[in-house]
């Protein structure tokens, strides 16, 4: 089953050629506003889709209830992530901090939160009430009936973005090696992150957002 979900939500984000182009534009004008407001309504245009049913992404509207919609996601997820938040926020007022104290609650907390969140934000749209989002006994309820499949897609979605990082940290580990015996290779590599920086922030994380979204709907409906 997790490997259909997989399979079904990465070629959804390839289904609507046109209204990517408009997205990536869109992203470079406004990214939070309008990531935000076209994840509302993927989620809310495949909550009565099937798998491999060839659903295609729907059009990029944008107007005030979309808007609005999108404000209602970001504020919801950043709630989600308040107490990382403010735990990062008193750690910078601290003398001393243990840091891998802290990174490792940092880290566990955001896969708390990253998992609670995600079902969360599709029970706020399928309810269409803000307050739904953090309907924890819903929320608890819906993980325990499709909880392995969804600790699947967590574990998969986990081994890919650290197969992304693997890989740039290699490519950076052999400039840095090669760049002891040439110093020109110094700026290639600075150029290099600079080109790597850009494809991950504005092609590889807008692109996992369209198929998580898919995903997360699929797995949603299994409950």
């Amino acid at each position: 089953m997790i490997f259909d979900i997989l399979k079904d939500g990465l070629e959804y984000v390839g289904t609507n050629k046109n209204q990517i182009i408009l997205y990536y534009i869109g992203i470079l004008l406004f990214p939070l506003i309008l990531i935000e407001s076209y994840s509302y309504h993927i989620i809310e245009n495949c909550m009565d889709g099937m798998i491999n049913n060839k659903d295609k992404l729907p059009d990029i509207t944008l107007n005030t209830e979309k808007i609005i919609n999108g404000l209602k996601l970001l504020i919801l997820k950043t709630l989600y992530f308040l107490p990382e938040i403010i735990i990062i926020l008193i750690a910078f007022n601290l003398e001393r901090v243990d840091y891998y104290t802290l990174f490792t609650i940092l880290i566990v907390l955001s896969l708390l939160s990253y998992y609670l969140s995600q079902i969360a934000t599709v029970l706020m749209i399928d309810n269409k009430q803000f307050k739904e989002g953090f309907n924890f006994s819903k929320i608890f309820e819906i993980i325990k009936s499709v909880g392995i499949t969804y600790i699947e897609f967590i574990i998969a979605t986990f081994i890919i973005i650290l197969g992304i990082i693997g890989v740039t940290l290699i490519v950076i580990m052999t400039i840095m090696f090669l760049g002891n015996f040439a110093s020109i290779l110094i700026n290639i590599f600075i150029i290099l992150m600079i080109i790597l920086f850009f494809v991950f922030l504005v092609v590889m994380i807008p692109s996992y957002v369209l198929f998580k979204n898919r995903a997360i709907v699929s797995i949603y409906n299994l409950k």
